[in-house]
C-alpha cells in the first residue's frame, strides 16, 4: 500500500468513544450477572475481532473472533498481556501504542501487517479507545481489529496493471467502486450495485451520481473534489436502509502523479454498531445501579483485590475511590485474619456465592456490622460482585432489646426480694445477686450510709473484689463514683477508662464497659449507693437509665421502710 493511501487508513468506530469498563454486575447475586453473560454471548456473535484490557495491559475479555483471529482460547488470552499474547515484534508496537493512548486518552487508529499462527500475513486496523472508571479515571483499553487485506490488495492492483482486479471486485464482501474524475462508473462489483439498489450491468457506464438524492449527490461530488485536490483519501458513514456503512474514497494516480480514477470502497459496520449500542446500554445500566445504590458495592478479583467501589462504599467506610482501589479486601475486614478471608474467597469460587455477615473497619477506625451478598464470576475478569449493607444500627437495636429483656428480668427478681426482704445486709446481698443473675448487668454493688451520710463499710456485691472494696471503705477511700453520687442527685455515668477512678479496686475497668451510679435515698436522706456495670453502648440509653432509676428508688424507699420499722 503507497504512502499516500497508508497516511489516511482511519477507520474509526463509534463504538469505542463511550466503552468504559465492561464487567458483569449482581445487585442481588445474579441479575447484573445474568446481563453480563448476555453480553458475553453477544460479543460472540460480531465478527470483528473485540478486546478489552486493563491498564496494565492485560486482557480482561474478547469475543470468539478475536479468538480465532490470534489462534488462542480465551482462557490463554484472559489475565495475559500482549508479550504473553503475540509475538514479540508485534507485542512491542502495540504496547508501545497503548501507552501513547494512556498518555492522550480516547480514540486511537493505526495501520500493522501481522503474521496469523497459519503463517498467512494480514493487513489489519487497530480502532482503540480508553474507558473510564465511576471516578472518570482512564481505566483500561478496548479496541477492535479490521482485516483490510483485501482493500490493500486492490489499490496495489490499482496503481500497478489492474490485473486480476476483476476477480477482486467479485470475490470481496464489501462494494467497491472504480470511477473517473467525472464520476462515471468504470467497474464495480455486485455487492455496490445491490446497496444502491440496482443491477451491476445497469450501474457500469453510468453516472454514480445519478444513483443517489440530489442533496446526497452533491455532498458526495464535494468529496471527490477535495480527494482530487488534495491527493489524499477520505471517509464517511452512510445510513442505508437500516445498515452503516464507512466509505473510503481513494485517489488512483497516473504516471504524472494526476488523480486520474477514484476507488470507492464501502464497509458494512452494523454490527459494530450494535456494538456500541449494547456496550453502552449495559455500562449505563451498570453504572446506574452501582451508582445509585443504597448499598456499598465493591467489584473484588479473585485475589483479593479491590478494583472497583461505588460511592455509597466510599461513604460507609471513609475511604475515597482512589484509596480503595488497589487495597485488598482483607485490609477492611475486621472479623476474619487474612488466612480467613482467602479461605472464604476459595469457598465462594466453589459455591458460586454466598450471603453473610461480618464486621468491616471504616477509615477512622470505626466497626461496623455488615451484611454481604456476593457471587463469582468468570465471564470478565474473574472476580466477585459484592454489595455492602451496612446492619450496624439493626444489629445494636436487636442487642440492646435482648439487654433490655434481661435488665427487665433482673429487676423483677431484685423486686420479689425487695418486697419479701426484712433486714438490709440480706436485702443488698439478694439485690446484687438478682440484679447479676440473667445477666442483665455484668456486676453489681450497694453499700449503705448512715444517717449522716457517711458511707458504711458494708459493701456488697459478687466477684473476688468483695473485700478489697470493703477494706477500701473501711480506711475511708470511697471511689470517685460514689463521691460522685453523694453529691448528686441524679444518675451517674462513668465510661471506662476514666482517669478519675485512680486505683479504684471495683471491677469495671473493661473498654467499652460504663459504670452507672445513684445514690439510694427517700425523703432527703441517704441511705447507700448502688451501682453497676453495664456496655457503654446502652448506658447513656434513656429507657436504661431510666430503669435503673426504678430500681435504685424502690430499694431506697425499702431501706428507708426497714429504718424506720427497726426504729
Amino acid at each position: 500500500m503507497n504512502n499516500k493511501a497508508r497516511s489516511g487508513m482511519q477507520y474509526e468506530l463509534s463504538v469505542l468513544e463511550s466503552c468504559r469498563t465492561v464487567l458483569g454486575d449482581t445487585y442481588t447475586g445474579t441479575e447484573l450477572k445474568s446481563r453480563s453473560e448476555f453480553l458475553t454471548v453477544f460479543l460472540d456473535t460480531i465478527p470483528l475481532p473485540v478486546f478489552y484490557k486493563d491498564v496494565c495491559g492485560k486482557y480482561l475479555g474478547c469475543n470468539k473472533a478475536f479468538e480465532q483471529f490470534i489462534g488462542k482460547t480465551r482462557e490463554e488470552i484472559i489475565g495475559n498481556t500482549m508479550p504473553d499474547t503475540w509475538p514479540k515484534e508485534f507485542a512491542e508496537k502495540y504496547e508501545s501504542m497503548d501507552r501513547e493512548l494512556f498518555e492522550t486518552p480516547g480514540k486511537q487508529t493505526y495501520e500493522w501487517q501481522i503474521t496469523l499462527s497459519d503463517g498467512s500475513k494480514k493487513e489489519v486496523i487497530f480502532h482503540n479507545a480508553t474507558y473510564s472508571d465511576a471516578s472518570g479515571k482512564t481505566a483500561g483499553i478496548i479496541g477492535v481489529i479490521q482485516d483490510v487485506t483485501e482493500l490493500v490488495q486492490a489499490i496495489s492492483l490499482l496503481e500497478e496493471s489492474g490485473k486480476d482486479l476483476r476477480s477482486i471486485l467479485h470475490s470481496s464482501t464489501e462494494s467497491i467502486i472504480l470511477i473517473d474524475v467525472s464520476g462515471i462508473v468504470l467497474d464495480a462489483n455486485e455487492v455496490a450495485a445491490h446497496r444502491l439498489k440496482t443491477d451491476l450491468e445497469m450501474f457500469k457506464g453510468k453516472n454514480a451520481y445519478d444513483f443517489l438524492a440530489p442533496e446526497v449527490a452533491e455532498n458526495r461530488r464535494k468529496m471527490v473534489c477535495k480527494v482530487i485536490a488534495e491527493g489524499r483519501p477520505i471517509y464517511f458513514e452512510d445510513e442505508r436502509y437500516g445498515a452503516t456503512v464507512l466509505n473510503s474514497i481513494y485517489p488512483i494516480f497516473d504516471k504524472d502523479g494526476k488523480v486520474e480514477r477514484l476507488a470507492i470502497f464501502g464497509m458494512d459496520i452494523t454490527a459494530a454498531r450494535r456494538v456500541e449500542s449494547t456496550l453502552q446500554n449495559h455500562e449505563e445500566l451498570y453504572r446506574d445501579i452501582t451508582g445509585t445504590a443504597l448499598d456499598g458495592y465493591l467489584y473484588v478479583s479473585f485475589d483479593g483485590i479491590i478494583l472497583e467501589a461505588n460511592e455509597a462504599y466510599c461513604m460507609l467506610s471513609g475511604y475515597t475511590l482512589e484509596e480503595l482501589l488497589g487495597m485488598h479486601i482483607s485490609d477492611l475486614e475486621a472479623n476474619e485474619s487474612y488466612e480467613q478471608t482467602a479461605t472464604h474467597i476459595c469457598k465462594v469460587i466453589e459455591s458460586g456465592k454466598d450471603r453473610f455477615e461480618t464486621k468491616h473497619r471504616t477509615k477512622n477506625g470505626n466497626i461496623l456490622d455488615i451484611e454481604v451478598t456476593t457471587a463469582y464470576s468468570e465471564k470478565t475478569v474473574p472476580g466477585f460482585f459484592s454489595f455492602f449493607r451496612d446492619v450496624t444500627e439493626h444489629k445494636q437495636t436487636e442487642e440492646r432489646e435482648q439487654h433490655l429483656k434481661k435488665v427487665l428480668l433482673a429487676i423483677r427478681k431484685a423486686t420479689r426480694s425487695i418486697i419479701r426482704a426484712s433486714d438490709p445486709d440480706v436485702l443488698i446481698r439478694q439485690v446484687c445477686a438478682d440484679l447479676t443473675a440473667t445477666p442483665g448487668y455484668l456486676d453489681a454493688w450497694i453499700v449503705l450510709a448512715d444517717e449522716k451520710d457517711h458511707i458504711r463499710p458494708s459493701a456488697s456485691g459478687i466477684g473476688s473484689e468483695r473485700e478489697i472494696i470493703r477494706e477500701q471503705l473501711e480506711r475511708g477511700k470511697y471511689p470517685f463514683c460514689m463521691i460522685s453520687a453523694l453529691e448528686n442527685n441524679g444518675i451517674i455515668v462513668i465510661d471506662q477508662p476514666d482517669p478519675n477512678c485512680g486505683d479504684c479496686a471495683l471491677p469495671c475497668r473493661h473498654v467499652q464497659m460504663s459504670r452507672m451510679v445513684r445514690r439510694l435515698h427517700f425523703e432527703g436522706r441517704i441511705y447507700g449507693i448502688l451501682t453497676v456495670l453495664v456496655p457503654t453502648a446502652f448506658a447513656h440509653e434513656k429507657e436504661e437509665q431510666e430503669l435503673f432509676i426504678g430500681i435504685a428508688d424502690d430499694l431506697g424507699f425499702a431501706l428507708h421502710k426497714m429504718t424506720t420499722e427497726n426504729a
